[in-house]
């Protein structure tokens, strides 16, 4: 299955009301790591060192807060796509009504 068609799956699954949550990137091959950073670039992933089960790591954000936008993340997963690196895309933790904190009323 491709990255895309993976993620897609991922965020047609998720609740109404989330808010963010964590994707995982695992390459099949480790040669075309340094390939997979510069096309993930875009959506602020994570490369893993040390052992692990995935290689990246990436923040998805729905309206506000930290992360890449859905849309940001499955560009630079079609990249991987099209690039022909294999591998498999997976979800993390899902964060759900997660509000910012109000803004400060003194101090800087």
């Amino acid at each position: 299955m491709s990255h895309v068609a993976s993620f897609d799956s991922v965020v047609a699954e998720l609740p109404g009301d989330w808010s963010s949550f964590e994707a995982f990137v695992a390459l099949d091959d480790s040669a075309r790591l340094n390939e997979a950073r510069v096309a993930l670039a875009r959506a602020n992933a994570r490369p893993l060192y040390g052992p692990g089960n995935h290689d990246f790591s990436i923040t998805i954000a729905n309206t506000q807060g930290r992360g890449a936008r859905v849309g940001v993340v499955r560009s630079a997963l079609q990249l991987l796509d099209d690039l022909a690196i294999t591998g498999r895309t997976w979800s993390g933790a899902v964060a759900e009504q997660t509000r910012p904190a109000p803004a400060h009323r003194y101090g800087p």
